[in-house]
């Protein structure tokens, strides 16, 4: 059975890379993971999830950051040159439900979950505050891809840096499979 955690993020500094394990450092407000567990720990039913370093490259975490960013060989995660955390990190678990499902269960404490006018169904997931989007969580047929994003301080009332966002995210789920 898969198993999906999600929790806020507020400091990402390192993402899983081939095996889809993820690796993520928090403050003591709270931390962000996707954890995908099967009974054989190699693949699910589903299939093998993806390795993330691939789904989005350095020059698309660039433009939507709008200041250099590289990707870390370390952890998987974009982030400014000579930095530590993260600016923009994907994960991809196997799970049931819609985006707004997923999202709603892995963040209780988001202040909002938008609906977002992008791909099939994907949305934005704010900060406990409100005052940022913290992640874009787009889904299709099981597959569910966050790009965590709340570095980049995108404003949820931004409906154009929102859906900029989102089009990456749904442009990483549709590299998923190749």
């Amino acid at each position: 059975m898969i198993l999906l955690l999600f929790g806020l993020m507020a400091l990402v500094s390192a993402c899983g890379g081939d095996d889809g394990s993820e690796t993520t450092a928090g403050t003591e407000e709270s931390s962000t993971s996707v954890e995908a567990e099967s009974d054989d720990d190699d693949s699910s039913d589903e299939g093998e999830l993806p390795d993330n370093c691939t789904l989005v490259t350095a020059e698309e975490a660039t433009a939507l950051a709008g200041y250099e960013l590289e990707m870390s060989e370390a952890s998987c995660g974009f982030l400014e040159p000579g930095s530590s955390v993260a600016d923009v990190v994907v994960r991809t678990v196997f799970a049931d439900g819609d985006a707004a499902t997923v999202a709603s269960n892995g963040f209780p404490n988001a202040a909002e979950i938008i609906p977002v006018s992008v791909g099939d169904d994907t949305v934005a997931v704010t900060t406990p505050a409100g005052d940022a989007v913290a992640s874009i969580v787009t889904a299709s047929d099981g597959k569910i891809l966050e790009l965590a994003i709340v570095f980049l301080l995108i404003d949820p009332s931004d409906t154009a840096r929102v859906e900029e966002a989102a089009q990456l995210a749904v442009t990483a789920l549709g590299r998923w499979d190749g």
